[in-house]
């Protein structure tokens, strides 16, 4: 409905408060745009809030409806301010659409039944603590110098979809710490050219930012840190120059972030420690981030999907941190860092973490525990940490020496036993023993790397006789190498009898089996005695019994041990 007065043949200066006036009084809307002069569309903002406030009543017509005020293409000149008042309780609405103010829309502490701005030009809209009852919106407006909404109350949504805003003397272009909304929060297609605060909002709602556009470079650019979300966080395709903060945030939906672009080179571009999120979190392709992704302690109730991401960390070290990371699953397929690593330790995943990753320089998976561990060659990273890592099962089977070939990239000596042992019951639990044997053998051998002086001759003695214990068929090898030599050296120059009428008959081969074997004795040993060289020879001969008897005594003692 437009009111007006029946007839006007010219506009005195504020001619447009009239039609105001009428269509306010009448619940109508009062549409300024077909005037041709600006003094016809100019209304002053005194006049507005004297309405709002009941200061100034105009006559009502007989069976009005509730007073309105809705305002279309009209140039507000002069500081509309509600500051700490409320307005009139009757008003139905209060509505602006097409309209230019030349001053900022002061509403601090005001108590309002809704307001809605809609193509609206402001320089600055202040609504600190501000309680609405109704939606409280600014679509498509451009607001200069930011908006405030710090502590403000709305009770249904919030939505400032497709909006420019600009920053406020603070660099901020939303202000809006502490915002408590019943509905939906959506700053969807909003483009910022300052940060967005939000830290603590408790929005019962959704949160939309899809194609929102947030820029603060060198700094946090979007801040959600302390937010209660009752729904969904929604920011597919959001473009962030600068830092996306959600520190200690919790979200009882999903977040998605599918396509999002975020670039805070040196700094975190994505920060959600310590953040809860009843539903998944989707940082799905075409995701992009100039920036550290830093997750760590945060609890999934669900799934992180990283799957075809594409992030890197430029002169950093750390470009994905999912440390102390809780989840159902966990898919970082296809992702590809391009600089920086991945540390994921201490990580607990309780059913599938998918490593099928493009490329990366580094994963450290070191104290994690995780149900499925789904990997495979073409997938591994050139470094892992895999010191205290736990799973049930891994995916793909590959032969053993193929998955040395993976624990091998672990740098770390100390990392040795533990990664090799849990791999080994792997391969038991799967009925391949063979397999666990070579396990444990490569764990030796890397063991013995690490070990100097003494000890490292020993282990090298239970490598050569007996393979730690593992192939034992070695000793047998030796024994009978042994054995040969000693029946050549001995028959050629054989040793003399001490009683040669009592003595039997002498072998070359027994007597050396008699001096190889400790605690047997053929009858050989005690009744013959080599002389010169050969004796020399025998009494080394004894040695090395003593020798092999102990590694294999010792090689099979640790090889049942861990079997």
């Amino acid at each position: 409905m437009n009111t007006r007065p029946a007839a006007r043949t010219s506009c005195g200066p504020y001619s447009a408060e009239t039609v105001l006036e009428q269509a306010f009084a009448a619940g109508a809307r009062a549409d300024l745009r077909g005037e041709t002069s600006a003094a016809a569309r100019t209304v002053r903002a005194a006049v507005l809030a004297a309405l709002l406030r009941g200061v100034r009543a105009p006559a009502a017509p007989a069976g009005r409806a509730a007073p309105a005020l809705w305002l279309r293409g009209a140039r507000v000149v002069g500081r509309l301010d509600l500051t700490g008042g409320a307005v009139v309780p009757e008003i139905l609405r209060i509505r602006f659409e097409d309209c230019e103010f030349d001053e900022p829309l002061v509403c601090t502490d005001a108590a309002l039944p809704g307001l809605a701005l809609t193509g609206c030009r402001v320089p600055a809209v202040e609504a600190d603590r501000i309680r609405v009852q109704g939606p409280l919106e600014l679509r498509r407006c451009t607001v200069a110098a930011g908006v405030r909404l710090e502590r403000a109350r709305a009770e249904t949504d919030v939505l400032l979809t497709g909006s420019t805003l600009g920053p406020g003397p603070d660099g901020r272009a939303l202000a809006a710490e502490g915002l408590a909304v019943a509905g939906a929060l959506d700053l969807s297609g909003t483009v910022a050219s300052g940060a967005v605060y939000l830290a603590g909002v408790r929005v019962a709602g959704p949160v939309r930012l899809d194609d929102a556009a947030v820029g603060a470079p060198g700094g946090d650019a979007l801040t959600l840190d302390r937010a209660v979300l009752g729904d969904r966080l929604l920011a597919r395709r959001l473009v962030v120059e600068g830092g996306l903060r959600m520190f200690n945030a919790d979200v009882a939906g999903s977040v998605r972030l599918t396509g999002a672009r975020l670039s805070h080179p040196g700094g975190i571009a994505l920060g959600a420690s310590g953040t809860t999120v009843r539903g998944a979190l989707w940082c799905t392709a075409p995701f992009t981030a100039s920036g550290e992704v830093r997750l760590t302690g945060a609890e999934l109730r669900t799934r992180l999907d990283l799957s075809g991401a594409r992030i890197g960390h430029p002169g950093a070290l750390t470009a994905l941190s999912l440390d102390r990371l809780t989840a159902s699953d966990v898919c970082l397929r296809g992702l590809t860092v391009t600089r920086g690593t991945v540390t994921a330790e201490g990580i607990h995943v309780r059913d599938t973490l998918d490593l099928r990753i493009d490329r990366a320089d580094e994963l450290k998976l070191d104290q994690g525990t995780v149900g499925v561990l789904l990997d495979g060659p073409a997938h591994w990273p050139a470094r892992a940490g895999l010191a205290g890592l736990s799973y049930r099962a891994l995916h793909p089977v590959l032969p053993a020496a193929e998955r040395l070939r993976w624990l091998a990239r672990d740098p770390s000596a100390e990392a040795a036993a533990q990664p090799y042992e849990q791999l080994a019951q792997h391969y038991t639990a799967l009925g391949r023993p063979l397999d666990a044997r070579k396990v444990r053998y490569a764990a030796q051998r890397r063991h013995r790397a690490a070990l100097s002086g003494p000890a490292r001759w020993w282990e090298g003695v239970l490598q050569v006789t007996v393979g730690y214990g593992f192939r034992p068929w070695r000793a047998l090898g030796w024994l009978a190498a042994l054995v040969v030599l000693g029946a050549v050296v001995f028959g050629a120059v054989p040793p003399t009898a001490l009683e040669p009428e009592k003595a039997p008959r002498f072998h070359a081969a027994a007597f050396t089996l008699d001096l190889l074997l400790p605690l047997v004795n053929l009858g050989q040993e005690t009744a013959y005695q080599p002389g010169g060289a050969t004796a020399w020879f025998g009494y080394a001969l004894v040695g090395i019994g003593w020798v092999l008897a102990s590694a294999v005594g010792l090689g099979l003692g640790r090889s049942l041990s861990r079997s």
